[in-house]
């Protein structure tokens, strides 16, 4: 028999995003899954809307929002409890082609070292780029880039087996690796996680891959093009935990580099955002809180201390050009 795969779908107030999303995986063509539906504390009616589906999605209401990383370590802790072989932490906001988890679990089988699988993660089903193919870190520097571009993600794939990170879209996580590192960090809440758990495996001596000749098509947030489109918490969470987990990974010079650059990066996305004052102070409130090693929820009260705030938030092209515009960026 096919190994077990249960497959978890996170849900938050967004019940007409969830229900597509589970239409999709249920055309999967692999023979052995379940799905968990873990819903983190949904206002909108979401629970009423799921009340049609069949025997197939098991419904897990929490109660309260727990966070990406809350609400899936709750269903991993209950899927490796019992019999799965494999979970599958897909986005609720993506869709699979039918053969993806097949092609995945193929991989997984085929060699135990992998620990993290992932799909190619392309845009919306009307727009075919590649949004994401993976990451790849170094300790030593330290940095971390991804990969947008198919050969890329390929090239990094064959020559640095041991550095590669895969974002959360649509992760298939081994019980092996589970039983050897745990759950996502709890303190991200949300955001970053996914780097974190990719480099916590790879330090463990499981390999991270991505199949590059299956795909999930997800939408992708509009920082750049339009950013006032973007929730406030999602700038912060991609603010702080980037902080948070250079704090857990490296320490002294190295966490100074990389903090100096992610102080850089968001400097530039606040130029992004003039009149934008919810996402400006989401912004600052990640730094500071990621600086003073504060995880949890996304609460905007919650703010940088005025002082810095009215320096940082109103010179960013000037603080940026003294910190040096160039990024680090991996480098092979």
């Amino acid at each position: 028999m096919a190994p077990l795969v249960e497959i978890v779908i996170l849900n938050w107030n967004g019940s007409v995003d969830t229900l597509r999303c589970i239409a999709s995986l249920e055309r999967q063509t692999y023979p052995n899954f379940s799905i968990t539906l873990v819903d983190n504390g949904s206002t909108d009616g979401s629970l009423e809307a799921f009340a049609g589906l069949g025997e197939r999605v098991t419904i897990l209401p929490l109660g309260r929002n727990t966070g990406y990383t809350g609400g899936n370590n709750t269903a991993m802790r209950r899927a490796f409890a019992g019999s799965a072989a494999y979970v599958w932490l897909f986005n609720n906001d993506a869709t699979a082609k039918p053969d993806t988890l097949a092609k995945l679990v193929a991989e997984c089988e085929a060699d135990p070292t992998i620990g993290l699988a992932s799909p190619l993660i392309l845009e919306e089903e009307a727009c075919r780029s590649i949004q994401s193919g993976c990451g790849l870190f170094d300790l030593a520097i330290p940095s971390y880039a991804p990969a947008h571009d198919r050969a890329e993600a390929a090239h990094w794939l064959r020559d640095f087996p041991a550095r590669i990170a895969l974002h959360g879209t649509a992760l298939l996580v081994r019980r092996g690796l589970y039983q050897a590192i745990g759950g996502l960090e709890d303190r991200f809440f949300a955001y970053w996680e996914d780097i974190e758990y990719s480099i916590r495996g790879a330090a463990a001596g499981f390999r991270n891959i991505v199949v590059l000749d299956t795909a999930i098509h997800h939408s992708s947030k509009q920082t750049m093009n339009s950013p006032a489109s973007v929730k406030p918490h999602y700038y912060y969470f991609m603010a702080r935990n980037e902080l948070l987990m250079w704090r857990k990974l490296v320490s002294g010079t190295k966490f100074a580099k990389a903090a100096s650059w992610v102080l850089r990066r968001q400097l530039r996305q606040i130029r992004l955002m003039p009149g934008y004052e919810a996402g400006i102070d989401a912004i600052l409130a990640g730094l500071w809180h990621g600086m003073r090693g504060v995880g949890g929820a996304y609460d905007p009260t919650r703010r940088m201390p005025p002082p810095l705030r009215g320096l940082l938030g109103k010179h960013p092209l000037l603080l940026a050009r003294l910190l040096g515009e160039t990024g680090a960026r991996s480098s092979p």
